[in-house]
């Protein structure tokens, strides 16, 4: 059943979008060709995913994120490519004569039409981000007439075989294999006989390939030469970076070496630059934190910072919670090494080692803008940290990231930068503390019946198991729309320290952190390990995975 309510209106019910919002659009749609959905979006606004899922609410369909799984080469199979783009869908998967189809157009009755009489299956329509759907449709596509994975095994024998192998289609098929994989990271180990490549996917590293050790200098000479590195060098550890274009998308990857005992070892940081935003919600916040989170980024002056190590969303998490500020009515500035997300309205600096353009440098700079919010990418010195907490003691309103364990190591972190305990205690709002987790895969995962005794066992606070009732809990199992891992995506797992005047008052007295924690505690904090028991009681992942990534 259909709803009837307009697409804005849904949106604004959502919570999505402001009436402030629908108005802007309205006023550039009078002056635009293009559809309010698409002014909402490049307004930034609102994202093309949460447009897909208030699309499935109108339609009373199913929202997907292509993100989470692999479509089956049997269903691809089914529909031509040229199909697949001139109609914007994705077939994802074949069960029981019924093939699914991503698409963002539930009315398209030509397309289903056309749909049935081809392929001669039923076809269930579900929602998705077109523009999700016109990228992976590209990769998957173009992955099933070029199996990336055979082309890189045929090189690899031809080199064991001593014939000369194409080394820059080599190097080009590890980034296009990464890519396709949505890994964060590539190694290149050279050890033994053999050079490793390992891929990082969802925090998780993963062997995917041995090649012969003879190739392992050419390798790295590729690699070297794209990122302007230095090839006699083989002595000391660089660091370069270099851009490289997949299927007509632009990819950043920083690359690092270190010599070792067998050759230099070499990983490379992946960088979409056209990355997505997502809401709290997707990021797996849970309604609770939520509320906190909005709560705290709509007061007018202070510091909010959220901490973790490298790698944990800290920024995905920073950029997610901005988006609750509204520009329209606040001047917001920030300084970012790199811009990673762009925002309508803010107005983004970015880092220029060469011109002198520092993240101290830019607060000062900031503080003749009229500013009501700044951002800062990230804390590392004690100009910096001294020059964020004087701008939030005088009105304004400081967001920032900085590494430590955990959200109460903040404080003794602050310290060491050279903060006064009292200028903590009146500057600091919140910290959020954050690691990210593996989600499992909805396709596989498996059920198992638990009790009371046995969730007590773990540790979980009694409370929890009063606010989140279970009889069963889920472990991965595997399947194909998850490379057999048993799990697809990641989400996060906080902690919030929250400063009122009972904490900012210990903290100025400088008791330790061990004392702080106990006080937050006893004032309903949540650990974030805590906070990863709720995702296992809701089946979003497993006692497993939450000890692998917190203490």
């Amino acid at each position: 059943m259909q709803s009837n309510k307009p697409i804005g209106q849904l949106l604004r019910e959502l919570g999505f979008i402001t009436a402030e919002q629908i108005e802007v659009a309205l006023d550039v749609q009078n002056v635009s060709q293009k559809f309010f959905g698409e002014i909402l979006v490049d307004l930034d606004f609102i994202t093309a995913n949460e447009i897909a899922e208030a699309m499935a609410i109108q339609n009373n369909l199913t929202f997907i994120d292509l993100d989470t799984l692999v479509p089956s080469n049997e269903a691809l199979a089914l529909v031509s490519e040229n199909m697949a783009h001139t109609r914007l869908i994705l077939p994802l998967k074949l069960e029981n004569e019924t093939l699914t189809i991503a698409t963002q157009d539930a009315n398209d009755l030509m397309t289903l039409d056309y749909l049935r009489k081809e392929t001669r299956k039923q076809i269930k329509f579900v929602i998705a981000d077109k523009n999700k759907i016109a990228r992976y449709a590209q990769i998957y596509y173009h992955q099933l007439q070029n199996p990336i994975e055979l082309e890189i095994r045929s090189l690899a024998k031809k080199a064991a075989a001593k014939t000369p192998v194409d080394i820059v289609r080599l190097v080009d098929l590890l980034l296009n294999n990464a890519i396709k994989d949505r890994a964060t990271d590539i190694h290149l180990t050279p050890e033994g006989g053999a050079t490793h490549v390992f891929y990082r996917i969802d925090g998780v590293m993963r062997h995917y390939y041995s090649i012969p050790i003879e190739l392992h200098a050419q390798i790295t000479a590729r690699i070297k030469i794209i990122s302007e590195l230095d090839i006699a060098e083989q002595r000391k550890p660089q660091d370069g970076a270099f851009s490289y274009d997949y299927l007509n998308e632009k990819f950043d990857l920083r690359v690092s070496t270190l010599p070792s005992s067998f050759g230099e070892n070499i990983v490379m940081r992946l960088l979409g630059k056209n990355s997505s935003l997502f809401s709290l919600s997707h990021l797996g916040f849970t309604p609770d934190n939520i509320q906190k989170i909005e709560h705290y980024f709509s007061k007018p002056y202070g510091v909010i910072l959220i901490t973790g190590p490298t790698g944990s969303g800290k920024t995905t998490t920073l950029y997610s919670a901005l988006r609750k500020i509204n520009p329209l009515q606040k001047n917001i500035l920030t300084i970012e090494d790199p811009i990673e997300y762009r925002f309508s309205f803010v107005k983004q600096t970015q880092v220029n080692r060469k011109a002198g353009y520092m993240f101290d440098t830019a607060l000062r700079s900031f503080m003749r803008q009229d500013p009501d919010v700044m951002l800062v990418g990230e804390i590392r010195d004690s100009e910096t940290a001294e020059l964020a907490v004087r701008a939030s003691i005088t009105g304004h309103l400081v967001l920032s990231t900085l590494h430590t364990n955990d959200a109460v190591g903040t404080i003794p972190r602050l310290e060491d930068l050279g903060i006064p305990h009292y200028l903590i205690g009146s500057a600091l709002l919140a910290v959020i503390g954050q690691r990210l987790i593996r989600k499992l895969c909805p396709h596989c995962k498996k059920s198992r019946p638990v009790d009371i005794d046995e969730l007590l066992e773990y540790g979980i606070d009694p409370a929890l198991l009063s606010a989140y009732p279970t009889h069963q809990v889920f472990e991965a199992a595997g399947c194909p729309q998850c490379r057999n891992t048993g799990y697809s995506g990641r989400m996060a797992i906080i902690e919030i320290f929250e400063v009122d005047e009972h904490i900012e008052s210990l903290i100025s007295a400088n008791v330790p952190t061990l004392d702080l924690l106990k006080a937050a505690r006893k004032r309903g904090m949540y650990s974030m390990r805590d906070d990863g028991y709720i995702k296992v009681l809701q089946g979003l992942s497993t006692f497993s995975e939450i000890d692998r990534v917190v203490n």
